[in-house]
């Protein structure tokens, strides 16, 4: 199923990551002639009142509130403005409605305002789209931009596409496809098939540990097979003294791959316990941008 529906929250921080997000979902929505619903969800100023310590006053408590209304009006502010520039700047049409694109297609754009408590929004809201698409951030906006990545992955259903920097706009080339046997994988393997068609290279890279039975990647070159694409092939394994996330990123690396697409928590917390985060390890340390799903 291609991208045609697309997710991009905004969440108007004082910093480039709502730019570089959005530019990424743009070169998507040109590419796939795709609608990108650019979504900001404003914070309650209310709800700040909740995390207040005992014995405030009450002028406090409205300070506070005020103080949260204000920061909150400059964030939307700062979103809406983003949107305005980079789809006037990249020529993708802003519609106020889906009913009204154009019958010809084409890539269009929407800034859509929610009001409430961000990841509740979301895990309703973005179970309705193709592809989720976030930036990652390491600067004071981090806690939140993780629980951010979090609700996507988890609550959406949904696959994510996370980076460090606007995506260029051929991305997928050359795309590394981790495969351990997971439903998990399974989907992102479904899911990146708009991707891994209009690649050039497709690696295959079966991650084995020892406690996984067989997981059959010649089925899966049998299935990218039925769909038009062929698949070169790997193995990589926790005996050569690197996690499994190092091993993937290093066949990454070597296939010059600009696109990781793996599934996103697929252990149990036992075996993360005894084999490690693979998820969280790629999360934290992949330089290219990754499809994820879970």
């Amino acid at each position: 199923m291609p991208f045609k529906n697309i997710l991009v929250p905004l969440s108007g921080a004082a910093n480039n990551s709502d730019a570089q997000s959005l530019e990424s979902a743009f070169h998507l929505a040109t590419r796939f002639s795709a609608h990108v619903n650019a979504l900001h969800i404003k914070i309650d100023p209310r709800t700040a009142a909740a995390f207040v310590g005992e014995g405030m006053t009450s002028t406090m408590i409205e300070s506070v509130i005020e103080m949260a209304e204000k920061d909150g009006e400059e964030r939307r502010q700062r979103a809406h403005a983003l949107f305005n520039e980079m789809s006037s700047r990249m020529s993708i049409p802003a519609i106020n409605d889906i009913a009204d694109r154009p019958v010809s297609g084409g890539a269009t754009a929407r800034f859509v305002e929610k009001q409430g408590n961000r990841e509740d929004t979301l895990h309703s809201y973005g179970r309705l789209f193709d592809l989720i698409v976030i930036c990652k951030q390491n600067d004071e906006e981090e806690i939140n931009n993780d629980l951010i990545i979090n609700t996507a992955l988890r609550e959406t259903g949904r696959p994510v596409l996370l980076m460090d920097k606007a995506i260029a706009a051929d991305c997928g080339k050359r795309v590394v496809l981790a495969w351990n046997g997971s439903v998990e994988s399974s989907r992102a393997l479904t899911y990146s098939l708009p991707f891994l068609k209009a690649a050039e290279k497709v690696m295959l890279v079966s991650a084995i540990d020892d406690l996984h039975e067989d997981i059959h990647p010649e089925a899966v070159l049998r299935y990218l097979t039925m769909h038009g694409i062929t698949a070169d092939r790997c193995e990589i394994t926790g005996s050569n003294g690197k996690s499994t996330a190092e091993s993937l990123l290093a066949q990454a690396k070597k296939c010059d791959a600009d696109l990781l697409v793996m599934g996103a928590y697929t252990r149990s917390r036992l075996r993360r316990l005894f084999f490690g985060a693979v998820t969280e390890e790629i999360l934290a340390h992949c330089p290219i941008p990754v499809l994820l799903a879970h």
